[in-house]
């Protein structure tokens, strides 16, 4: 690598960042065109079904870009898709040397662009900044990989671990600014999931709200008996699953609006199987999912060992109470089966959201 590399990787891991919203559900991507060890082009995969990084890169460079140096984060694509193959733009364009930061986990793509720009004569370097990229496209790389949805389990609590009264109190536990960055985390995922509890006892809307975003995430609603009023207020969405089991009766399901999508799914102790929901969801093309249900619904994922990160909001609220609701809820026997403590987590960052405090972790 030349002196520079790592800084260019670093500026195209920047600008994929401003695809957040737009680009999903494809992955984030940043492109850098540098000549005379000045950047003469940039470029972001923005928006879904739009230019990649490097054909935005390749247009900001105005014709400039023979016998440059591409800086992508991703593995140009190699295949027909909603768009040509960035590699014959590249080839076309004359580049010398391409330097790669991720391997593309999609097994349509996967190795295969190197190899072309090699037998066309240009350079190639792979796995610049590889880290730092990969962290860019998480859900994306857990799908490509698994067809399973990446799942993001969140939760507002009190210092003391509860997320209401024994009213059911908790409104409002979190901050404005921790609520505004949980709409931030619905607009991440294809899918925000509750569970039948939180819709009953909230009625909540579920979508995202205060960003602009054009694109909303699927609502998904963990009903076992089918529960759910049709006026509740998730059919206020486009987008609706009610994820059931066999004990819903027939006329339950026909009470329900028409648009929305049901899914019968195998049971587990009572309630819908957690595996066989986010196998099903996998193949709907949801590579994503934000759990935001109570403390029994988020407990069953990370007890299941199915969530991959977690991420806590801490008010400075103390609410106490002998049957206030726990944050985090599963069988006593779950813990008794299990040869040590608790369930262990790996802390990624921590900082301030407003007066709360934010900790993510992964497992």
């Amino acid at each position: 690598m030349k002196k520079n590399d790592v800084a260019f990787m670093s500026r195209a891991v920047e600008l994929a960042r401003k695809g957040r919203y737009g680009a999903h559900p494809n992955p984030l991507v940043g492109a850098v065109l540098v000549k005379g060890g000045k950047i003469i082009g940039e470029g972001a995969h923005l928006n879904f079904g739009g230019p990649h990084a490097e054909i935005n890169a390749l247009r900001a460079a105005r014709g400039r870009a023979a016998g440059a140096d591409l800086y992508v984060t991703l593995e140009p694509c190699s295949t027909l898709g909603k768009t040509p193959p960035c590699t014959e733009a590249i080839i076309k364009a004359r580049i010398h040397r391409v330097l790669i930061g991720a391997k593309d986990p999609n097994p349509a793509n996967s190795g295969k662009a190197a190899a072309l720009l090699r037998r066309a004569g240009i350079k190639v370097v792979s796995g610049v900044l590889r880290k730092d990229c990969e962290a860019l496209n998480p859900a994306f790389n857990k799908f490509m990989r698994t067809g399973l949805p990446y799942v993001t389990v969140k939760i507002a609590q009190s210092l003391d671990g509860k997320i209401a009264d024994a009213a059911g109190r908790s409104r409002w536990i979190s901050s404005p600014a921790s609520r505004h960055e949980a709409h931030q985390l619905r607009a991440d995922a294809d899918a925000v999931i509750a569970g039948i509890g939180t819709v009953l006892a909230d009625d909540p809307l579920l979508n995202v709200r205060g960003l602009g975003l054009k694109r909303q995430p699927w609502v998904v609603a963990l009903d076992s008996t089918l529960r759910v009023p049709r006026r509740a207020r998730i059919f206020e969405n486009e987008k609706v699953i009610v994820a059931t089991t066999k004990r819903a009766c027939v006329t339950a399901m026909k009470r329900l609006p028409h648009d929305v999508k049901i899914l019968v799914l195998p049971s587990a102790a009572g309630a819908v199987s957690l595996p066989h929901l986010l196998k099903e969801l996998g193949r709907l093309g949801i590579g994503s999912v934000l759990v935001e249900g109570g403390g029994k619904v988020a407990g069953s994922f990370i007890s299941a060992g199915l969530a991959d990160r977690f991420v806590c909001f801490v008010a400075p609220l103390i609410i106490g109470g002998a049957a206030s609701k726990s944050a985090m809820v599963w069988p006593d026997a779950l813990n008794a089966a299990r040869g040590e403590l608790g369930i262990k987590a790996k802390l990624v960052s921590s900082g301030r959201c407003g007066p709360d405090l934010r900790l993510e972790f992964k497992f």
